[in-house]
C-alpha cells in the first residue's frame, strides 16, 4: 500500500495524473518485490529492464529508485546503458575502420561495455567513490568527466535500464536478409549488422549476467516505436538548452531502422527469459503481467586469467631468461591459473617459448591477430573458430599476402626508404635484429603481418603510414619496426579469448590480469580487470590512463613479474574485495 505523496515525482517527469494509478497498481508491488529479493540476498542487487524505444524504461526506473527510497528507505541508483556510449569520437573511428554506420549510437558495438561493467562492478562491491558518465543526446557525446555523477555512500538497489538489453545474438542464417531499407542501402554486404551482432554475442553477456531481476515493458509490436520515440525525442527537445542534434521527424524515421533488427529479435525471445513481464497496448498501458520470481545465486567463484607480455616482461630484456619467475609459474599451475602469453611473435617463437615455459594453454600471437587455443582444450570448439594443425584459431585480420600487397603498391613512392622482412630475408633480420639463425627463421614466419624497417626520410615515413592507414591498414610503432597489418590489438584478443574462457566456464566469474612493459600492451593493460606494469631497464613505462588495480613493479623483468604477480593475486584471492588496497601501486 502507497503511503507517500508522488505529486512531486509526476511534476518533475512531467507525468499525466493518471500515472498514478499505473503506479500504485503495477509499480509499487513491484517495488516491493524487489525490496524483497534484496533484503533476502543480503547484498546489493541489480534490477535490468529492457523496453524499446520510448516504452518508458527510464521513466519506471526512475520510479522504482524513488519508490524503493521513500517507501522502503534503502539507498537506490537509476543507470542507463545509453550513458555508457562510445564519445562522438570513438564512434567516428569504429565507423573509418569497420563500418560508417557505427557512426551512430545505439547498437551494441557502440558502448563501452568494460567501463559499464566495472561502474556495476565497483557499485556492487562498494569501491567508493564510483563516476558515473553521463551521455548527452542533446549534442550526441558523452558530457566531459567532470560531469559525471559521484557515487560516495554504499547502494542497495541498482537500476539499469537499456533498448537492447538482455538482447541475444542472431544466427548467421538470419543475418543475410535485410530487414529494412537502412540495411539493404546501406549496408548491402551485412558488415555492419555481422559486426553488432558478433559484438552483441561476445561482449554483452558478460555485461548481462551481473542483473539479478530482469524486467522487461513489451511494445505490442516495432510499429509503435516510431511514434513513442518521435514523443519522447519532442519532450527532449522542449527540455534542453542545446537546440541541436534534436532529430526531426525524417531523421527519426532513419535513425530507428538501426535498432529494428534487434528490437524485433527481442520481443519474440526475451518475454519468456525474464522475472517480470509487463505487457503494453499502443498506448503504453499496461495490459497484463506476468511474474517468475527470480532465486538469487550467491556470489560465483573468481577464475583469474593472466594475460602475458614476453620479451621484457616473462622474459629477460637481455638474455631471454625466466628463471626468477619460475616459483611463481609453477604456484599458478598448481592453482590453475593460465599463464596465457600475448605477443609480437610469431607462432613458431611462441611454440618454442611456450615448450621452455612447460606452458600448454593459448596463445595469442602478432599483436593480437589470432589467438591459438589447442584444441580439446575446452570441451567444445569455440564459436568463430577454425581447426587448424593441432589448434582452434579465431583470426582478427586478414593474411599476411594482404598486407604486403598494399605495401608493394605504396612502393614506387617510397623506393629506397624502407625494408620489409620479406625482402630482407633471414640474413637480413640476422642482420636488423641481432637473432640467431634459427630465431630470425621463426621470426620470419609471420601470419598476419608484415614488418618495416624504415631506413630513410623521417620526413616522408608518416605519409607513408598515412597511405596504408587510407589503404584500410593498421601501423603500430614498436622500438626498431613497424607492424603493418590490420585493426587488431591485444586488447580486442585478451577481450574475445576471456569470453571464451566465460563460456566454458559458466558457473565461474572470470578476472584478467594483463601484464607487459612497452606502448604495444596498452590496449590489453587498459582492457583488463588488473594490469601489471614491468619497468624496464631500457625505455621508459608506456602512459597508461587507467589508475584503478594498477601495480608497477620495483624490479625489472622475470623478477619484477612474479613480484608484481604474487602482489596482487596474494591480495585478491584471499579476499572478499576484488579490489586492490589503496598503496599497492608500486
Amino acid at each position: 500500500m502507497l503511503n507517500i505523496d508522488l505529486s512531486g515525482f509526476l511534476q518533475q517527469h512531467r507525468l499525466p495524473a493518471g500515472y498514478q494509478q499505473q503506479i500504485a497498481e503495477w509499480f509499487a508491488p513491484l517495488a516491493d518485490t524487489i525490496r524483497m529479493h534484496q533484503k533476502g540476498a543480503g547484498r546489493p542487487i541489480i534490477v535490468g529492464i529492457n523496453g524499446a524505444q520510448g516504452s518508458g524504461k527510464s521513466t519506471l526506473a526512475a520510479c522504482l529508485v524513488y519508490l524503493l527510497e521513500q517507501q522502503h528507505h534503502i539507498r537506490a541508483l537509476s543507470l542507463s546503458l545509453d550513458d555508457f556510449y562510445f564519445t562522438r569520437a570513438e564512434r567516428q573511428r569504429l565507423a573509418q575502420g569497420i563500418h560508417p554506420l557505427l557512426a551512430t549510437r545505439g547498437v551494441p558495438g557502440t558502448h563501452d561495455i568494460p567501463l559499464a561493467r566495472k561502474t556495476l562492478s565497483d557499485l556492487l562491491h562498494q569501491h567508493l567513490p564510483v563516476l558515473i558518465p553521463r551521455f548527452n543526446k542533446a549534442i550526441d557525446d558523452r558530457y566531459p568527466p567532470e560531469f559525471a555523477e559521484c557515487i560516495n555512500e554504499p547502494v542497495d538497489v541498482i537500476v539499469l535500464e537499456g533498448w537492447c538489453l538482455g538482447a541475444r545474438a542472431e544466427s548467421e542464417a538470419s543475418l543475410a536478409e535485410p530487414v529494412n531499407e537502412l540495411e539493404s542501402s546501406e549496408d548491402p554486404h551485412g558488415r555492419w549488422r555481422r559486426y553488432v551482432n558478433e559484438q552483441l554475442a561476445l561482449f554483452y553477456p558478460k555485461l548481462f549476467e551481473l542483473i539479478d531481476i530482469w524486467v522487461m515493458l513489451k511494445a505490442p509490436d516495432f510499429q509503435c516505436v516510431y511514434d513513442w520515440r518521435l514523443e519522447q525525442e519532442n519532450k527532449l527537445r522542449d527540455s534542453s538548452r542545446a537546440q541541436y542534434q534534436i532529430m526531426d521527424a525524417s531523421q527519426l524515421a532513419r535513425f530507428i531502422k538501426f535498432y529494428q533488427r534487434i528490437t524485433q529479435n527481442t520481443l519474440r525471445t526475451l518475454p519468456s527469459c525474464v522475472n517480470y513481464l509487463f505487457e503494453l497496448d499502443q498506448n503504453r498501458q499496461i495490459i497484463k503481467l506476468t511474474s517468475k520470481p527470480p532465486t538469487l545465486a550467491p556470489m560465483t567463484k573468481k577464475q583469474w586469467l593472466i594475460f602475458t607480455d614476453m620479451d621484457g616482461s616473462l622474459l629477460d630484456h637481455h638474455n631471454y631468461h625466466f628463471d626468477e619467475a619460475v616459483p611463481t609459474l609453477a604456484a599458478l599451475e598448481y592453482q590453475h591459473i593460465p599463464v596465457i602469453p600475448v605477443t609480437s611473435k610469431t607462432q613458431a617463437e611462441v611454440e618454442l617459448l611456450r615448450d621452455s615455459l612447460q606452458n600448454s594453454h593459448p596463445f595469442i600471437v602478432e599483436n593480437g591477430a589470432a589467438v591459438f587455443i589447442p584444441v580439446g582444450y575446452f570441451e567444445q570448439q569455440p564459436a568463430d573458430t577454425i581447426e587448424k594443425n593441432g589448434y582452434w584459431l579465431k583470426e582478427f585480420v586478414a593474411p599476411r599476402s594482404h598486407w604486403q600487397s598494399l605495401i608493394e603498391q605504396n612502393r614506387s613512392r617510397y623506393q629506397g626508404e624502407f625494408k620489409t622482412f620479406a625482402e630482407v630475408g633471414i640474413d637480413g633480420i640476422i642482420a636488423m635484429t641481432g637473432l640467431n639463425v634459427h630465431a630470425a627463421a621463426r621470426a620470419a614466419r609471420r601470419q598476419y603481418g608484415e614488418p618495416i624497417a624504415w631506413q630513410g626520410n623521417g620526413n616522408l615515413k608518416q605519409q607513408f603510414i598515412n597511405d596504408l592507414t587510407q589503404a584500410g591498414a593498421c601501423i603500430l610503432e614498436g622500438g626498431r619496426f613497424m607492424h603493418v597489418s590490420g585493426d587488431c590489438d591485444k586488447g580486442r584478443a585478451i577481450q574475445w579469448l576471456e569470453q571464451v574462457y566465460q563460456t566454458a566456464n559458466p558457473d565461474r566469474q572470470m578476472v584478467s590480469l594483463a601484464i607487459g612493459d612497452s606502448q604495444n600492451d596498452k590496449a590489453m593493460l587498459e582492457q583488463a580487470d588488473y594490469a601489471l606494469l614491468i619497468r624496464s631497464p631500457v625505455h621508459p613505462l608506456p602512459g597508461i590512463e587507467r589508475t584503478d588495480n594498477l601495480v608497477v613493479s620495483t624490479h625489472t623483468g622475470p623478477k619484477g613479474w612474479a613480484e608484481g604477480v604474487n602482489q596482487i593475486i596474494n591480495t585478491t584471492l584471499h579476499s572478499d574485495s576484488p579490489k586492490l588496497p589503496r598503496g599497492n601501486h608500486g
